[in-house]
């Protein structure tokens, strides 16, 4: 696409699947509008992906306004502001790789992503991009679609062994290409991500503790199993470790007044008995006993504040006085 039609597109904003509307006269377009009136004013002629290309734009734009999301959106801008330019680049992409004309959800047309592809092609690791798209679609910016249409699902399957041919693996061991809608960034959608991340935040949000198990944990089983499309739940080896760290920091507050999240990795003991290798990370990547604790920690501490009425933060004056602490060390405490 050329610099000109970006040029044009950009001055818009996009209503529906159908309609974008002049930001400066207020003028709206659709597609039954005569286009030789549009072409005349624009030297441009409109057709059925204009609205998409100017929803392209428009997003980007939105992302781009740091003042806005700083003042607007103060827990999105929070959540994002260090992996927007992984969004952005996504964005980009989703411009030319429409499925088909037909291929749409609420208006979105869809498009084929593999993290693997975007890893390779851009920039960061494959884990990396893969977690990051997972957290856009808990803030509803991406929507991961599931098609049960033959015509889709043929093209996903080219498109995943023309990938792995590029990367020189073999086609079995390429994870299928998801596909995925992006919505329009209106100021509805804006509110609602804000929402979402101010819950997630509350909930003690953690890149590293994030993952199925953490959002249904803040979510709910529904909610986790439209952003993975998988059959995965909260596992009893999942629960066994939860209480394992809700006895330790139960019996250490007890015993000190405080604790931190550092004393539970080092002391809680946990087996492996019952442990899946899906059950930690995106790949099945070696476990070690901090790891899995760390994880856990960060997707159940929320739940554990509330279970036994505690404060998790980091120590300020008054507190470093009361447990007699040398440093301004984030503790868990009694309210």
């Amino acid at each position: 696409m050329s610099s000109n039609e970006r040029d044009v597109y950009k001055q818009f904003i996009p209503i529906d699947k159908n309609t974008i509307e002049d930001k400066v006269t207020g003028e709206v377009y659709t597609l039954t509008w005569l286009n030789d009136q549009f072409n005349i004013k624009y030297g441009f002629t409109f057709t059925e992906y204009s609205p998409h290309y100017v929803k392209i734009e428009w997003n980007l734009e939105q992302l781009s306004n740091e003042e806005q999301l700083e003042k607007k959106y103060p827990f999105l801008n929070r959540l994002i502001k260090r992996r927007v330019h992984f969004l952005n680049t996504l964005i980009e992409y989703s411009r030319e790789k429409i499925v088909s004309p037909l291929a749409r959800k609420e208006g979105n047309y869809y498009f084929f992503a593999s993290s693997r592809y975007l890893a390779s092609k851009y920039f960061s690791s494959y884990n990396t991009w893969n977690r990051n798209i997972s957290i856009f679609c808990t803030l509803g910016l991406l929507n991961k679609v599931k098609t049960d249409n033959r015509m889709t699902e043929r093209r996903a399957t080219r498109e995943t062994k023309t990938l792995a041919k590029a990367m020189k693996i073999e086609y079995t061991k390429l994870n299928p290409i998801n596909f995925y809608t992006i919505p329009n960034y209106s100021v509805e959608l804006l509110k609602e991500a804000d929402r979402r991340a101010k819950v997630l935040i509350d909930n003690n949000f953690r890149t590293n503790g994030f993952s199925k198990f953490y959002l249904i944990k803040v979510f709910g089983q529904d909610f986790a199993n439209s952003v993975f499309h998988d059959e995965r739940y909260i596992s009893e080896y999942s629960q066994y470790v939860q209480t394992q760290i809700e006895k330790f920091i139960f019996k250490d507050i007890k015993r000190h007044g405080y604790t931190t999240k550092d004393r539970t990795l080092r002391y809680v003991q946990i087996n492996y008995s019952l442990l899946q290798p899906w059950e930690y990370g995106f790949n099945k990547e070696k476990q070690n006993k901090k790891a899995i604790l760390s994880r856990e920690f960060d997707r159940s501490i929320s739940e554990i504040k509330g279970k036994y009425s505690l404060e998790y933060k980091k120590a300020n004056k008054e507190l470093k006085e009361k447990f007699k602490l040398d440093s301004n060390k984030t503790i868990i405490f009694e309210k």
